[in-house]
């Protein structure tokens, strides 16, 4: 068995005692998609309107459990591992234009998945991948719940993240020394502004493991670099300037200590024609881990204040 093999059999066992813990009865399953072509690795839980998740970062799938256990009897949940990342097949982000391939990822995804269109919910570089699906396929974004800082909405980066991506080199053995709690308690503490201790266990070690996979630190070290610079992040992933053409309903969520300050995504959300923004007070860079049972009232709010009629949701012939 490879290095690769290994880490993600871990990985699994510590993505079941997860869904344990909070109680969430998910199906663990997998699509093939078109765009790119790959296997893709999915959670699926709850009955009723569509609802897709796509975490940030160098996350997974599993990260969304808090939120999904509070969602689970209202809606039909599908959370996506993002390629490379979790348990879908590794991506080479090197020469990839990432906005392009946002958008076929999401859309193929939905394809696969049997739907026409759906809400998205995400948070952080899975912001990014909604907002760019949204912006370049308004037709299959029922409506953007985007929960925490999503990347592209502001030009703004915190230190630590614009030293790990600027700095040659930096990005790869960074991520090489994720592999521990105490290392992911640091950066829960410095860069996510959460307190660790309010992490539960499972939820720790099922960070540790995912980070552990080989291609996990191989796509989070290129994608850093391809994100952000020591002056911030880079113009090619700026969304900022399009945001007049999200055309989409729209709940921007943001945490009273997220990566950038309330007013940048207040400002931002202002450009959007159908936005709501909401501040957290007390809440950091993940509020469906830290607030889950606000963040999910907040979402059936905003599911609630859209008309029935304003969005599709309708489902295809399912080929996955």
């Amino acid at each position: 068995m490879t290095a690769q093999d290994d880490t993600r059999t871990t990985f699994a066992k510590r993505q079941e005692d997860l869904l344990r813990f909070y109680d969430l009865p998910a199906r663990s399953r997998y699509v093939d998609i078109e765009q790119p072509g790959m296997h893709v690795h999915l959670l699926e839980a709850g009955e009723g309107e569509p609802l897709v998740l796509i975490h940030g970062g160098d996350g997974e799938a599993a990260l969304w459990a808090p939120l999904m256990a509070e969602l689970q009897d209202d809606f039909r949940l599908y959370a996506l591992d993002r390629p490379g990342c979790g348990l879908s097949d590794p991506f080479d982000y090197r020469n990839a234009d990432i906005r392009t391939h946002a958008g076929d990822f999401v859309t193929s995804a939905l394809d696969a998945l049997g739907l026409e269109s759906a809400t998205l919910v995400a948070c952080s570089m899975g912001g990014f991948f909604a907002l760019a699906t949204a912006l370049d396929h308004p037709e299959r974004v029922a409506r953007l719940a985007l929960v925490g800082m999503p990347v592209g909405l502001s030009t703004s980066a915190p230190l630590p993240l614009r030293i790990i991506a600027g700095i040659p080199g930096l990005s790869s053995r960074f991520m090489k020394t994720r592999g521990s709690l105490d290392a992911q308690r640091t950066q829960y503490r410095q860069m996510f502004k959460m307190d660790p201790d309010a992490i539960p266990l499972p939820y720790l070690e099922s960070r540790v493991a995912g980070v552990s996979i080989p291609a996990t630190q191989d796509t989070w070290a290129v994608l850093l670099r391809r994100i952000a610079g020591l002056s911030g992040i880079r113009p090619a992933m700026f969304l900022g300037d399009e945001l007049a053409n999200v055309v989409a309903p729209t709940l921007v969520l943001w945490g009273e200590h997220d990566m950038a300050p309330v007013e940048a995504g207040r400002d931002a959300s202002t450009r959007m024609a159908r936005a709501q923004f909401v501040p957290m007070a007390g809440v950091g860079h993940h509020p469906f881990l830290e607030a889950p049972a606000e963040t999910a009232r907040l979402i059936r709010e905003f599911i609630a204040s859209v008309p029935a009629g304003a969005v599709s949701g309708r489902t295809l012939a399912a080929t996955g």
